[in-house]
């Protein structure tokens, strides 16, 4: 188990997004890629766009070239691939093996363990509509890292490759990690949806109603970025104004009645927001969140 990342030999096993992009950027850094896999054919051509070298649809054979294995499939393919590649004799005791799942623990690379292989995961707290983009947006994210003590310096290291920062993340805590970004990012784009489609309800477009909330959204970003999210929040709940909250309920009740309960329960925690912002007291936060409370109840 010596030597740095740098020294290894590593195989990307499947060529997604985001294993396309990690094994392009690792391979401009100086490392060996010396294979990549993929079920598909199709992201096989695609991924030798991005990265030179030995393409294969053989998961063992990319694996017994190397002494470090990424694993960057989907999250549901990460333990079986694993121990297809452990059934064949692809791993032996010299080899590290990652996966870049958020959610899940590095319990699923047990079956490479059990030959002597150390093992961990590597997330990026990103999201990735392309491989371009991929390649764009690794450098300078977070990565939750999460490894056995004795090759946390080596996950560091290709974090550092990548350009990015790490937090060790430990393996009982992925689960909630992976929850807090999916709210931030999957939710997000649900939040934004909804948004949109209250403007659709009044007869707006999609893209003139998206058109409408980008400077908004953009805006509300830039002071999360610059003040952190409880001093950027803004709206009637921060000033404690009830009156156009109830304008709001009284607004759905008439109109679009399926729509209250989310809007409620996403004012019921923004009063907890507002309260941390110290722009409302104790008495104004708890009085607010039993308006939405009745809100959400269709009181």
């Amino acid at each position: 188990m010596e030597g740095t990342f740098s020294s290894r030999r590593f195989a990307i096993i499947g060529a997604g997004k985001v294993g396309t992009a990690i094994g392009h950027i690792l391979q401009k850094k100086g490392f060996n890629i010396v294979a990549v896999a993929s079920r598909s054919q199709e992201s096989l051509d695609r991924a030798q766009e991005f990265i030179y070298g030995y393409k294969t649809q053989n998961v063992v054979e990319a694996a017994k070239l190397a002494d470090a294995i990424l694993i960057t499939t989907n999250d549901d393919q990460v333990e079986p691939v694993c121990r297809k590649i452990a059934q064949y004799g692809g791993f032996d005791s010299e080899d590290i093996v990652f996966h870049v799942s958020g959610a899940l623990s590095t319990d699923v690379l047990n079956t490479a363990r059990a030959f002597g292989a150390k093992g961990g995961s590597v997330h990026p707290l990103q999201s990735f509509a392309t491989v371009e983009g991929a390649v764009c947006h690794l450098p300078g994210s977070v990565f939750g890292i999460t490894a056995e003590e004795e090759i946390l310096p080596l996950a560091r290291e290709i974090v550092e490759a990548l350009g990015g920062s790490a937090v060790v993340v430990k393996d009982e805590n992925k689960a909630l990690y992976h929850a807090a970004a999916c709210v931030a990012s999957n939710y997000f784009v649900s939040l934004i949806h909804f948004a949109q489609s209250i403007y659709g309800d009044l007869g707006v477009s999609k893209e003139i109603a998206l058109k409408a909330l980008l400077p908004l959204i953009k805006g509300t970003l830039a002071n999360i970025e610059s003040q952190g999210t409880a001093a950027a929040l803004t709206g009637p709940i921060a000033r404690g104004d009830m009156g156009p909250i109830k304008k709001h309920l009284t607004a759905f009740d008439g109109k679009i009645p399926e729509k209250k309960k989310l809007y409620c329960e996403l004012g019921k925690y923004t009063t907890l927001v507002a309260l941390e912002k110290g722009t409302i007291s104790e008495d104004k936060q708890k009085e607010l969140y039993q308006i939405l409370q009745g809100g959400a109840h269709g009181s």
